[in-house]
Parts: C-alpha cells; sequence; structure tokens
C-alpha cells in the first residue's frame, strides 16, 4: 500500500476505493509542476519536497469540494500557491540557512569555481526575483515551473489571461533591468 493511500485511509471522510485511485494518479501526473513551482518559489529542495506533499494533503481533504471548471493542474498550483504563502509567513519569524546550498559543494562532477559561478548566479536572480512585486513573483513562477496557459494562471492568480502576458513581459524586463545593474 503506497503512503498516499495510507494517508487517505486516515482520513475523516473515508475515500473510495475509485477516488483513491484518482488522487493517486492525480498525484502521479502533477507532483512534478506542483513541487517545481513551489521549488522556485522558495529555492529549497528539501522544504519544497515538503511543501508539494502538504499540497497534496490539502487536495485529498479539499477533494469533495473541487470545481471541475478548473483544470486540476491549476487547483493543486492555486493550493501551492497559498501553502507557499503560509511557508514563507512562518519563514520571515525564523531564520535558517537552507541545506540545498551546502549540497552542491559535494558534487564530484563540478569544479569548486563551476559551482562558485553557478551560486552567484542562483544568488543573482534569487536577489533580482525579491526586487519584483509579489504578483509578479508568482506569475513568472508560474510561468516557468508549470506547464500551466495564461488563462489558468488568470484564474489562480484573480487577473485576466491579457494580464498574465503583461506582467510576464514587465516582470523579465523588470529582471533583465535588475540584473545588468548588478553586474
Amino acid at each position: 500500500m503506497s503512503s498516499m493511500t495510507m494517508v487517505i485511509a486516515h482520513e475523516k471522510h473515508a475515500l473510495t476505493e475509485m477516488d483513491s485511485q484518482l488522487l493517486e494518479s492525480i498525484y502521479r501526473q502533477h507532483y512534478k509542476n506542483v513541487y517545481n513551482y513551489i521549488g522556485f518559489r522558495i529555492n529549497n529542495h528539501f522544504d519544497a519536497e515538503e511543501l508539494a506533499s502538504t499540497v497534496f494533503e490539502k487536495a485529498m481533504v479539499s477533494w469533495e469540494r473541487y470545481n471541475s471548471a478548473l483544470p486540476v493542474e491549476a487547483w493543486l498550483i492555486g493550493i501551492a500557491k497559498n501553502t507557499v504563502t503560509d511557508y514563507l509567513r512562518a519563514k520571515k519569524r525564523k531564520h535558517f540557512v537552507a541545506l540545498d546550498s551546502i549540497l552542491g559543494l559535494i558534487s564530484s562532477n563540478r569544479q569548486p569555481e563551476d559551482i562558485v559561478v553557478i551560486n552567484e548566479d542562483n544568488k543573482a536572480l534569487i536577489t533580482a526575483m525579491s526586487k519584483l512585486k509579489e504578483l509578479e513573483r508568482q506569475v513568472l513562477s508560474m510561468k516557468f515551473a508549470t506547464s500551466l496557459k495564461h488563462e489558468e494562471i488568470a484564474a489562480i492568480a484573480g487577473i485576466s489571461a491579457s494580464n498574465v502576458g503583461v506582467i510576464v513581459h514587465r516582470a523579465l524586463k523588470k529582471l533583465r533591468s535588475i540584473l545588468e545593474e548588478d553586474v
């Protein structure tokens, strides 16, 4: 029995066998994009895995409220967006060093100089992203970390699909400008 099936069995509202198979299928199909979105937002592999699991737990609990007018992936990314927001709020109260930044140093495939360059590039991008507005960060994360269409991003963010395109264009332009200033 998989861990997802075990969690389902312990929920207050027992799901039918068909529902558990459907949810397991959804998990397998969408985990990567949910994880990518979260990882893009928080830049911490271990916490991204934990938060992705939390997203699917929340999805199981609220499965009965799922609105089939919205694609499943968009619904899951909406849950992920809220989960990341809660995580970032809690993180503001705590300060710690992500192990992800240290793990790259033990790779035998890279030279130390390569690691330094990659880490500097990542830091520059993270710093530049932090200078964007919250909506810009969210839209860019959804755009580049998932396979969501503009219409689906719009539904999650509560804006129009055309506005998504405008935000992506302007945010990328701002990122380029910020990164060029720092160079």
